[in-house]
């Protein structure tokens, strides 16, 4: 099992370094590696600058290959870990590139450094892109994200709208955690209307609005269920968290230490490719963990 981690030539990219890690310890195959990719625009290649710019690059890429092999420490022991330098004027097609080239289980990328609030998910340029084009399932680290406790997770939390066609996010989280071990949980998280009828009328009409959307979120859970069969162990468990915003639909609900939410590729994108619609996108900024999108015929 091979995780890509997209680390820039400059900032801390230790956020990205620690889940991908943190995947790779609890994703646990045969083999295990992590692959930590800088890619560098053109100018910085010899033969494309001045000797002091290419001095200058060498230093850096040095650096932060110390400061993730000091931030790896002793996690890293049964681990291959290796570092790669690519030069591309798209830092998302290399990295793309790449964890095809490598079979990876998933990419990996930080968040952005300006934008949302701290301990979020952010999107940057690049993970834009590769959340419309990643042919491999992409997680992304909160702003600040630092795994705890040897940074193994003992749960991944799938998200399920209710749409048969998020179907395949659930098989892929089931099919990972049986894999290592480790539990599986299948949420769907809803916000509540705002309030439609005069306060003269009451709240009876709102609540029952609520009790359907509940009713249908139960028979949509249970039909999941059935539809994957024994794809699905005895002990993965379902829950249901609706608030009156996304932050509170997601922080309702416990999350423990290194846990990482999935979601499912929209039906509206491109085959075979990572595609986030609006609802996952809400989803994902309100995120108190690391989130992975997973592309819809992934396996």
């Amino acid at each position: 099992m091979t995780i890509v981690v997209g680390a820039g030539p400059v900032g801390d990219a230790h956020a990205a370094i620690d889940l991908g890690m943190s995947l790779v310890n609890t994703l646990a195959g045969a083999t295990r590696e992590l692959v930590v990719a800088t890619v560098e625009p053109p100018g910085w290649q010899p033969g494309s600058g001045d000797a002091e710019r290419r001095a200058w690059a060498d230093d850096r890429a040095r650096d932060a290959e110390a400061a993730a092999r000091a931030l790896l420490g002793s996690r890293a022991d049964g681990v291959l870990v290796e570092f790669v330098r690519l030069t591309s004027r798209s830092t998302s097609r290399a990295l793309a590139g790449l964890a095809q080239e490598r079979e990876a289980t998933a990419l990996v990328l930080g968040s952005a450094t300006d934008g949302g609030g701290p301990s979020r998910v952010v999107v940057g340029s690049t993970a834009d892109h590769l959340l419309h084009s990643s042919p491999v399932p992409l997680a992304i680290a909160p702003r600040g994200y630092a795994s705890v406790a040897g940074g193994t997770a003992n749960r991944l939390t799938c998200s399920f709208g209710g749409s048969a066609a998020q179907a395949p996010a659930v098989r892929w989280a089931a099919a990972r955690t049986r894999e290592s071990d480790v539990h599986l949980r299948v949420a769907t998280f809803g916000v509540r209307a705002h309030p439609m009828y005069p306060p003269e009328i009451g709240t009876d009409i709102e609540s029952e609005v609520d009790a359907q959307w509940q009713e249908q979120v139960a028979e949509a859970q249970a039909a999941l269920r059935a539809s994957l069969g024994d794809e699905l162990d005895e002990d993965v468990t379902f829950v249901v968290s609706v608030a009156s915003s996304w932050s509170d639909a997601l922080t309702s609900v416990d999350w423990l230490p290194n846990e990482v939410l999935v979601l499912g590729s929209s039906t509206s994108g491109t085959l075979r490719r990572v595609f986030l619609g609006t609802r996952a996108t809400k989803i994902m900024r309100h995120s108190p963990v690391p989130v992975l999108v997973v592309p819809r015929e992934a396996r």
